[in-house]
C-alpha cells in the first residue's frame, strides 16, 4: 500500500484513538517475512497494511505498550484491526464514496477489536450507531442514557434489535447504570436484566458503572450511552473504549499504573489512578499530586496556605474532613469519597504511604508558567513526585520531576 496514504489515515484516525501515542514521520524498512502489526520496543509499534510492504509505519509513546495477551485487548489488536480495515477499504479510499468510507473508519476499528467475526463485528456495530443515534434525542425533554449488552453461547430470540429500536419504547428499558438490554452476537434481542452492585467495584472502571463493568465477563461486551452523549464499551470488566466528543479512545490501565512510577506502593498508585478514572467520568475534574519521601517537608513550599492542610485541621473545610478521613490512607477510602474530594477547587495532595496532606490546596506556581491554571499546577506538583491533571473534558495527563512533557496520557 502507498506509504503516504497510510500514514495519512493512521495519522487521522489510530494516533487519537491510542492515547499518547505519535505516529512517526520516518518508517522502519520490512521484508515480506515480518508481521503486518508488531513491537519493536516496549514503547515502540510497527505495521503495514499488507505482507509485501517494504516498510513498517512506527508508532510510538513515551508509557508502554501492554504486551500481547490472549483473551485481552491490547494496543497491538487494536492497530491490527486498524490494519484489516484499511485493507478491507482500500479500492474505496481512493473513489468518489471515499469521505463515506473514512466517516465509518473509527467505528469498525473499535468492533473488529473487541470482536472475534465479521457476525460480532456487525452487531457490535449496530448497537454502537444506535447508541449514536439516541446521544443525539431526547425523550421527553431529557437526554437518553442507555446500555446494551452481548451475550455468547448458543441463545435466540424473538425480534432483532434493529427490529426493537424502531420502537419508542427501545429508549427507556435500560438506565445505563443497573439494568441493560441483552442481545446475541446475532444482533437478536434475548432480554432485560437489573444488576446487582458487585461485591468488588472493578478497578479500570468509573465507579459509577461498575455494576456494567462486573456484567462484561466471561466473553460478554456492554456498552453504554450515559447522560452526556459519551458511549463506553466494557469488556473482562474493564472499560475499553470510550468515544468523547466525537472522537474514540482505547484504554489500557495496567501499564499506566506502570508508567506513573511513584510511589513504590502499588495500591496507592492503583488508588491515585482509580481516582482519575472517576473524576473523569463524574467531569468534577480534578488535580491530584503524589509527595515521594524525598520531598516529604518540600510540599508545604508549593502547597502554602495551612487552612487547606489537613493537620493540624484549622479551616472549616479540614476540620469538617480530618474527622470523615480519620486515620485512614488515600487508598484505604470509599471510591465515592475519594471522588468527591478531589473534586473540590484546588490540589489534592497525598504522600507516598497514602497519607492525605492536604485538600482543596492552593499552589504557588511559578511564573511564567504556560497553560490552563490545571496544567500548570500538575506540573508544579509533579517537582514532588507525580503531578495529575484531570481535566474538565475528562483527559488524563501525568507528570514527572516538573517536566512539561507528560509522563502518561489517558483519553
Amino acid at each position: 500500500m502507498d506509504k503516504t496514504q497510510l500514514h495519512t489515515l493512521a495519522s487521522d484516525f489510530l494516533e487519537p484513538l491510542i492515547s499518547g501515542a505519535k505516529l512517526q514521520q520516518e518508517s522502519a524498512s520490512s521484508t515480506t517475512r515480518e508481521a503486518l502489526v508488531g513491537l519493536a520496543d516496549p514503547c515502540t509499534l510497527h505495521f503495514k497494511a499488507e505482507r509485501k510492504d517494504t516498510y513498517r509505519l512506527v508508532l510510538r509513546r513515551s508509557q508502554p505498550f501492554e504486551r500481547v495477551n490472549a483473551g485481552t485487548v491490547t494496543e497491538s489488536d487494536v492497530v491490527e484491526a486498524f490494519v484489516k480495515v484499511v485493507k478491507g477499504m482500500k479500492n474505496g479510499l481512493t473513489s468518489w464514496y471515499q469521505a463515506d468510507l473514512r466517516a465509518t473508519f473509527p467505528r469498525r476499528v473499535v468492533a473488529k477489536a473487541l470482536c472475534g467475526n465479521k457476525e460480532e463485528e456487525e452487531a457490535v456495530l449496530a448497537a454502537i450507531d444506535q447508541l449514536s443515534a439516541w446521544g443525539g434525542q431526547q425523550y421527553e425533554g431529557k437526554p437518553i442514557p442507555a446500555a446494551v449488552g452481548f451475550l455468547p453461547g448458543d441463545f435466540t430470540g424473538a425480534v432483532s434489535f434493529q427490529e426493537m429500536c424502531h420502537e419508542g419504547f427501545s429508549a427507556v428499558v435500560s438506565n445505563g447504570f443497573d439494568t441493560l438490554l441483552t442481545c446475541n452476537f446475532k444482533g437478536q434481542v434475548l432480554g432485560h436484566e437489573t444488576l446487582g452492585t458487585p461485591a468488588t467495584a472493578p478497578q479500570f472502571a468509573p465507579y459509577r458503572l461498575g455494576t456494567v463493568a462486573g456484567w462484561a465477563t466471561d466473553g460478554r461486551i456492554a456498552l453504554v450511552l450515559n447522560r452526556a452523549g459519551e458511549i463506553l464499551i466494557f469488556r473482562d470488566k474493564e472499560l475499553r473504549f470510550a468515544r468523547r466528543g466525537g472522537q474514540w479512545h482505547f484504554l489500557t490501565h495496567a501499564p499506566v499504573i506502570t508508567q506513573m512510577g511513584r510511589p513504590d506502593n502499588q495500591a496507592v498508585r492503583r488508588a491515585v489512578y482509580e481516582t482519575c478514572l472517576d473524576a473523569s467520568f463524574a467531569r468534577t475534574g480534578a488535580c491530584i499530586g503524589v509527595v515521594i519521601s524525598n520531598h516529604a517537608q518540600d510540599w508545604r513550599d508549593i502547597a502554602v496556605s495551612e487552612k487547606d492542610h489537613m493537620h493540624p485541621a484549622q479551616s472549616v473545610k479540614t476540620k469538617f474532613l480530618a474527622p470523615v478521613v480519620g486515620t485512614r490512607k488515600f487508598q484505604n477510602l470509599d471510591r465515592r469519597l475519594r471522588q468527591e474530594m478531589v473534586a473540590i477547587d484546588g490540589a489534592t495532595l497525598i504522600d507516598h504511604k497514602g497519607t492525605i496532606l492536604a485538600v482543596g490546596a492552593i499552589l504557588k506556581i511559578p511564573g511564567g508558567s504556560t497553560g490552563g491554571g490545571r496544567l500548570a499546577a500538575a506540573q508544579a506538583l509533579s517537582s514532588l513526585g507525580v503531578g495529575i491533571k484531570v481535566s474538565q473534558d475528562g483527559g488524563i495527563t501525568g507528570f514527572h520531576d516538573g517536566n512539561e512533557e507528560p509522563k502518561f496520557i489517558v483519553m
